[in-house]
């Protein structure tokens, strides 16, 4: 566990705090007894008591928050408690990822074929990763996602050959440097239709068999900047929101419209990880380290693990929670935390395009 990690979760992890304040109150006496003289060997008897009102705090708000994770989980699977684990067996599952060839993408096809789970990896390279080319549970399938028509092809065939994808996880991403001004209609066009209207597309291919199987988890890669916009980028994070939004507004259609309340929708928020996409920055990121830099195999669990839980949930990878609420804040205060990113966008590179998220 990082430093980091130890601040945010011990003192409110209620089996620590709860554990230190029976010590310190409730235990044996001849438990209690040695514990107490320790700590008045260093601090007064005055100071254990302000120890003991400290933990009693922490660990109401201990629990507190435990309820409040419960309490949010449950929501976002349509208050259904129990899991849809008993539903799915996993040599028999099938799983459609975009932009299988690198970054994120070839790390959860790797992940979820690990799980025993068959993998239809998409990508619009027709080059083939040489350790996953010959795996019996991957699939290839070259396919411009962008294409309404070619993706309902490609599902088509996928159906005919392995049966319906229970498992859509729309990963595949670009993103252009470019200032706000100096956007080409190329660049703005191309980082709409990969980043969010493929989404649309695959979604219309995939997910009506979902709902009339009553089955299924679709999974939507999105950033911290569905959060926050950050300059040179803002194109990519418009999509981004966007994506989000759908993911919300996805949620509440499939349960409402479609009656299909089983279905598990879960939406991804790393920060910056350090795969092709987010290479022109790494540089900067590194040496100032204003944002946590992911390694991109955390984020490939993130979701192997989340599809494998039977559960829909918004995951946030990396140092992201302070950012999800800056909407919500006074604006005197979000502007100067995002002040304090100033410089992380070298201009020099404003205008180069990467890709695979």
């Amino acid at each position: 566990m990082s430093a980091g990690s130890f601040i945010r979760n011990v003192p409110l992890s209620p089996a620590a705090t709860g554990a230190l304040l029976y010590a310190l109150t409730k235990a044996p006496l001849k438990l209690r007894e040695p514990l107490v003289q320790r700590f008045l060997q260093y601090f007064s008897a005055t100071t254990l008591a302000r120890v003991v009102t400290v933990l009693k705090w922490l660990f109401a708000l201990g629990i507190a928050r435990n309820i409040h994770i419960w309490l949010s989980n449950i929501a976002q699977n349509n208050f259904r408690i129990r899991s849809e684990k008993h539903r799915y067996n996993w040599p028999n599952e099938v799983a459609v990822v975009t932009g299988a060839a690198s970054g994120f993408g070839a790390l959860i096809t790797k992940g979820l074929v690990e799980k025993g789970i068959n993998v239809m990896a998409v990508d619009i390279r027709s080059e083939v990763p040489e350790d996953m080319k010959l795996h019996p549970r991957i699939q290839w399938y070259q396919c411009d996602i962008t294409d309404r028509e070619k993706v309902m092809e490609l599902a088509e065939k996928i159906r005919k050959q392995y049966g319906d994808p229970s498992i859509l996880v729309n990963n595949a991403g670009i993103a252009y440097t470019h200032g706000i001004l100096s956007a080409s209609e190329k660049a703005l066009r191309r980082t709409y239709d990969v980043n969010i209207l493929s989404h649309y597309f695959t979604l219309q291919a995939f997910l009506p068999a979902m709902i009339a199987n009553k089955k299924g988890h679709v999974v939507a890669m999105a950033s911290m900047s569905s959060f926050v916009t950050p300059p040179g980028i803002v194109p990519y994070a418009n999509t981004k929101a966007a994506v989000m939004s759908l993911h919300e507004g996805l949620m509440q259609e499939v349960r409402v419209v479609h009656k299909a309340p089983e279905i598990k929708f879960s939406i991804i928020h790393p920060t910056f990880a350090n795969t092709p996409l987010a290479a022109p920055f790494m540089k900067e990121l590194q040496e100032k380290k204003v944002l946590q830099v992911l390694d991109p195999i955390d984020v490939s669990n993130a979701v192997v693990n989340q599809i494998m839980s039977c559960t829909g949930r918004q995951v946030l990878i990396g140092d992201i929670n302070l950012l999800r609420g800056l909407r919500a804040w006074p604006h005197w205060l979000t502007q100067a935390i995002i002040h304090l990113t100033d410089g992380t966008v070298d201009v020099a590179i404003v205008g180069k395009e990467t890709t695979s998220s």
